[in-house]
Parts: C-alpha cells; structure tokens; sequence
C-alpha cells in the first residue's frame, strides 16, 4: 500500500510526466538523481513510468474513453509489481488517469519552464529510454535484457540501460553485485560502467561487484577487457581478464590487479535452474503479460481481437526482436519497438 500511495503521487505531479513524455525534460537530472537516491524509488518510478506510456499509447482523448477492463488490467499490473493483492482503490486511479492523459497533452503542447540545476548526473548523459531496475527482495533476481543476455541482480544491486538496447553498443550502468551471461555479437560490444571501471565484453558469464568501497570483475568463462574511467585505455592498456581470473580496483582507486581465483560465482547456479519461460498453447495475453515483467517492456495490442489466439513458445532463450518475431508469425501479425515500448498489430485469431 505505502508503494501504491507513492505511485499515486508521481502520477499526479506534472514533472514526472513531463520527464517520461518530453526527452528534452529540464526535470531529467532532478527524477534521475531522485531514483539513484534509493532503491524503492526506483521500483516505484518504473511502474508509474509504465502506466504513464500506457496511456499516451492508447492515444484516446480522455480517460473516459479508455475501457475500463483496460483500466483494470493496468491497475492490476501496478499492484502485482508493487504489493501482494489487496482490496482494489479505483477512486485515485481513475483521478490520476484524468490526470495524466491531461499532462500528457499540456507536456506536448507546452514545455514547463527550467527548473533550477544543481551538482549530480547530468541530464544528457541518460536517456528518457533508459531504463532502471533494482532488486530489492531478498535473494538473487534474474533479469532478462533485450538483446539475449542475462543477468543475475544481487539484492541492493542495480543496473540502468536503453530500454531496447539498439545503439551502436550495448551499455549497462551498474552499482551493486551482478553476474552477466552476455549474448555474442562482435558488431555490438558490450559495456559496463560502475563508479571507477568499465568493463568490455563480446560475449562470456562474469561477475561484477561495485558494493561496499570495492570494485571487482571475476570472469568464468570467455574473456573481459577491464580499464579505469576517465583515462583511454581500451585500446592500448586495458587489463584483460581470462577465466578464473579476478581483477580489482586498488584501494587508492588508480590502478587495478589481477589474481588466480578458483571459485564459481552462487549466480551461475541461479542462471542454470532459470534460464527461460516455456509456454505450451498458452493464451496470448498471458505470454505477453510475462514478456512485460521479463524485459520491462509495456507491449500494446487489441486484447479483443488476439482473445483466441494460443501460442507455444519458449521466452529468453533469444533476443527480444527473435521472440517477437516468433510470436508475430505464428499470430499473422507485426510488431514495432519504440522508445514508448513494443506495439504488436493485426486482425487477431479466428
């Protein structure tokens, strides 16, 4: 409930609209510093940032055009992702719909003034795309990326990334304990920031720790190249990373250090149970309802016409573009990706 409440206020304050519809938003470096603060705001920003997309996708001109089985299922996904079920409060939701359709249109239309700036991230170096997540429950959490690689989040950790993952590289940033499993492709290189190091990767399963004053990469399989921020190594000194081997930031955080190790990060046997989510003649919009807590990713379609259709697939074993692809041709259907979220269209099952 104390999650919902907090939903409810970014939905009714206009900056936060504005921030999520407007990618020119003077209030990004405000909502961005706000979300780094704590892990909680995190959660919260990603479900009131979902419903707000959701409803500038439905393109209606009030709320009261909105269905409200819609309503509800929008509702209903709010609370699965904030709090166990509990009795329905569709007084605030509907308020807070009037609301955001109404911002929506008053951010298009008329950009709010600049707000005064301060010391912190900077606004250009996020997108309005990017997208948080955080794990705030006790154990490991498996997070599914766009591009076919996996991560296990530790509890506290975090990461931040382009909500398709579709520029020249594929960057993650990352505070916290995280293992990677990254999906090969040499034309896409993948990166990841912490606060002191990046580290570069093709393709292979590691271990990153940011947490507790100490930065750490442990590969266990394939290879990784580790170089200081701020200081153009890649190409002629970055530190490379075999398996078994772990390479640290030195205590006075200007030099690194590599070591034998001989462990088997506890991630690795978490992304060996769970690798994927396996449907047979499964209803659409339930495959569909899990590639949107899978990818964080809100996916729009007539839930009318594709009511019949029944699918059998497998989720996360490819990249998110495989899957839908899949899912579009066994439908009769097509898709598009925005940085609004995915959009899949067509006359539905008989």
């Amino acid at each position: 409930m104390h999650n919902e409440a907090h939903i409810h206020a970014l939905l009714l304050d206009n900056r936060f609209i504005d921030w999520v519809v407007n990618p020119q938003s003077p209030y990004a470096e405000y909502w961005l510093q706000w979300i780094a603060a704590d892990g909680s705001n995190a959660t919260v920003a990603e479900e009131a940032r979902r419903f707000i997309l959701e409803m500038r996708m439905a393109g209606h001109d009030g709320p009261e055009d909105v269905p409200e089985d819609k309503l509800d299922e929008m509702l209903g996904n709010i609370k699965a992702g904030v709090a166990p079920a509990h009795r329905s409060n569709k007084k605030w939701y509907w308020m807070a719909a009037a609301v955001v359709t109404g911002a929506i249109v008053a951010a298009a239309l008329f950009p709010f003034s600049t707000p005064q700036s301060g010391a912190g991230i900077a606004a250009a170096e996020v997108q309005m795309t990017d997208v948080v997540r955080y794990n705030g429950n006790k154990e490991d959490e498996l997070l599914f990326l766009p591009d076919g690689s996996k991560v296990i989040l530790s509890r506290g950790a975090r990461i931040s990334y382009n909500l398709l993952m579709n520029g020249d590289k594929r960057e993650i940033t990352l505070s916290g304990d995280a293992f990677f499993d990254v999906a090969p492709n040499p034309q896409k290189p993948f990166y990841i920031y912490t606060q002191h190091v990046v580290v570069k990767v093709l393709g292979t399963s590691f271990r990153v720790n940011a947490s507790g004053g100490k930065e750490t990469v442990a590969v266990s399989t394939g290879k990784v190249s580790v170089y200081l921020k701020g200081q153009d190594l890649e190409q002629s000194a970055a530190r490379i990373v075999l398996p078994k081997q772990v390479v640290s930031l030195t205590d006075d955080l200007q030099a690194l250090t590599t070591r034998e190790w001989s462990g088997e990060p506890r991630a690795a046997g978490v992304l060996q149970k769970t690798t994927s989510y396996d449907f047979q003649e499964a209803p659409l919009s339930g495959v569909l309802k899990t590639l949107e807590k899978m990818y964080a990713i809100p996916v729009n379609y007539n839930s009318e016409a594709f009511d019949s259709c029944y699918i059998t697939i497998s989720l996360g074993d490819e990249s998110l573009e495989e899957i839908l692809k899949v899912i579009t041709r066994t439908i009769d259907a097509s898709y598009s990706m925005s940085s609004y979220g995915i959009t899949i269209e067509g006359k539905g099952c008989r």
